[in-house]
């Protein structure tokens, strides 16, 4: 890895506030546990690494400086006993994170081989660089095998880095143990839709400061808004009394339509915080309260909130649509539950559906009593997909380009899809928010999940699509679907075939969720992935005979009771 990138990236673990108290945190010790009731699965773990021993080789002062980077909580103290004392004056830890894969950790071993310069001497390390953490609390991919030489010079005889890199470098198991996904919420370009951005944060008694703080920085992203005063209208602390968070801005001019936009911000970001049951927000002198409460509830304004956009599963039977209830098949109400109406998918939006024909060529807009209100025609069409607006979304093939046509209110239109077109798109969702969709392209070994941004109108029209990032590249993957606004599921390779994995969108692997534990699937060679949405919503896997496995309460797969296979899962209204 350059020195010059870790520079740039790695240091946000203290500027983000993950140290607590560095004074009274011993330098060596071992490891102990301590209770965690956070209710977000954080690690007991605390972790004092040794400060350097006398006579330590160039290649175990090296060893020393990276795994005194692991301490919890964290201590530059036992860090900076590495560093030569110019090199601790000198170095900032409060640039980012770069999160690497642990066993690749490659330290020249044989001293002799060190090259001599100037009377000090050299260490070379090699680094998988998985993922950099910028200040915000934003993951970036990293870009695999990096390569560091550290400069040592003698200090009183004993060997120490003059050239440390800015910033933490923590290991995969360690993010894994210590941060948490959170997200920051800003609106669309039309301010009628809250849009969330994860970021990545230590859970201490800071966060909801750490949060605020970056919810004032703006999204830092086009098409996105925000109604939050900037860093510098922020009151420093986010002091939480009785389980209420304050929150102050300096600012005095904030029109009643920002307030309450700024407070849905606020309330919906900081409902995450463990133990909290309400926000006060001020603005100047002035506290909001839209509800005549000082005390915002945490499930106030509801009316952004889209969690439970699609809360129903469907399929198709026989040629008709049904609908999916636990374990069991349902008969979907009106003309197209009954007989053989030769439909291959369906998306199902409250009282309209949009139906896929067999040849794949030719999509419907119909009411639930069989009414046609729009037919679109096309090649190739993938299942059709309906957002929280009772939109549908229609991809197909246009002379081996992906195209994109949105049907709404009876009229379709034609959306611009950017670099999507040249992409063997194979499966597209829509994020529960209208924010994001996602794709995953080619097959094979080539496969991957790629997420973009849509882009909307000030008058909330789809304009078109961003251009798409790849989230996973692993191998085979398929049918990827959207958990919440910033987790996807898809089918990839696990130790035991095709399984249900996860990711946020940000491209960093999810700690916890709805797959996690005792959830691996059967070898059924799983075709497509359904998930109902909301906390509790009902996930499904396809088989390839058309067998549907339903993920249970009890946390294990079953099969779904059906007399005929059910193929071309969904999720609707």
């Amino acid at each position: 890895m350059r020195p010059a990138m870790l520079r740039r990236a790695a240091a946000g673990l203290i500027a983000i506030g993950l140290l607590t108290g560095c004074a009274s945190i011993p330098t060596s010790g071992p490891v102990t546990k301590v209770a965690d009731d956070t209710g977000l699965g954080q690690s007991t773990v605390r972790y004092s690494p040794a400060l350097p021993t006398d006579d330590a080789s160039p290649s175990e002062i090296v060893r020393g400086y990276l795994d005194a980077m692991l301490a919890y909580p964290s201590s530059t103290r036992t860090v900076t006993a590495f560093l030569t004392p110019s090199a601790s004056r000198d170095w900032h830890p409060q640039s980012g994170v770069v999160v690497y894969d642990g066993p690749h950790i490659a330290v020249q071993a044989d001293e002799r081989a060190h090259r001599k310069t100037g009377g000090g001497t050299t260490v070379d390390v090699t680094v998988d660089e998985l993922g950099r953490i910028a200040t915000n609390g934003r993951f970036t991919q990293g870009r695999g095998g990096r390569a560091l030489t550290f400069h040592l010079e003698q200090v009183d005889g004993q060997w120490r880095i003059d050239d440390p890199v800015d910033g933490l470098l923590v290991t995969e198991k360690f993010f894994a143990d210590y941060f948490r996904a959170f997200d920051v919420f800003f609106f669309d370009e039309a301010a009628k839709r809250l849009v969330p951005i994860p970021v990545h944060l230590p859970v201490d008694d800071r966060l909801a400061a750490a949060l605020i703080g970056i919810l004032a920085r703006g999204p830092g992203a086009k098409g996105l808004t925000s109604f939050v005063p900037g860093p510098k209208a922020l009151r420093p602390t986010v002091p939480v009394d009785d389980g209420v968070a304050d929150v102050g801005f300096l600012s005095e001019d904030t029109p009643r339509r920002d307030s309450d936009r700024l407070s849905a911000q606020v309330v919906w970001t900081l409902r995450q915080v463990p133990a909290l049951r309400g926000v006060r927000i001020s603005v100047g002198q002035q506290p909001l309260s839209p509800a005549g409460s000082s005390v915002q509830s945490l499930s106030a304004w509801g009316e952004y909130d889209t969690d439970d956009a699609w809360n129903a599963v469907y399929g198709i039977r026989g040629g008709h649509v049904v609908q999916l209830n636990g374990s069991s098949v349902a008969v979907f109400p009106g003309t197209w539950g009954r007989g053989d109406r030769r439909v291959r998918a369906a998306a199902v939006g409250g009282d309209r559906l949009a139906v896929l024909d067999e040849s794949r060529s030719r999509v419907q807009v119909v009411t639930e009593r069989g009414k046609v209100r729009a037919t679109v025609d096309g090649s190739r069409f993938l299942p059709p997909v309906v957002d929280a607006d009772g939109a549908f979304w229609l991809v197909d093939r246009d002379g081996g380009r992906a195209r994109l046509r949105v049907a709404d209110d009876d009229a379709v239109r034609v959306v611009p899809t950017g670099r999507l077109e040249r992409l063997d798109v194979r499966s597209f969702a829509v994020s529960p928010d209208g924010g994001r969709y996602l794709v995953t392209v080619g097959s094979g070994d080539d496969a991957s999940v790629q997420v973009g941004r849509i882009e909307r109108s000030a008058k909330d029209a789809v304009v078109g699509l961003g251009d798409p990032r790849v989230v996973e590249a692993s191998g085979p993957v398929r049918s990827a679907v959207w958990i919440d606004g910033t987790t996807v599921a898809y089918l990839g390779p696990g130790r035991s075939g095709q399984q249900v994995l996860t990711r946020h969108v940000d491209g960093s692997p999810t700690s916890a969720g709805p797959f996690s534990g005792r959830t691996a699937l059967p070898d059924i060679d799983p075709q497509v992935l359904a998930i109902g949405s909301g906390p509790s919503g009902d996930r499904y896997v396809t088989g390839r005979d058309g067998t549907v496995w339903y993920l249970g309460p009890a946390g294990s797969w079953g099969t779904v009771e059906s007399k005929d296979p059910v193929t071309g899962l969904s999720v609707g209204r």
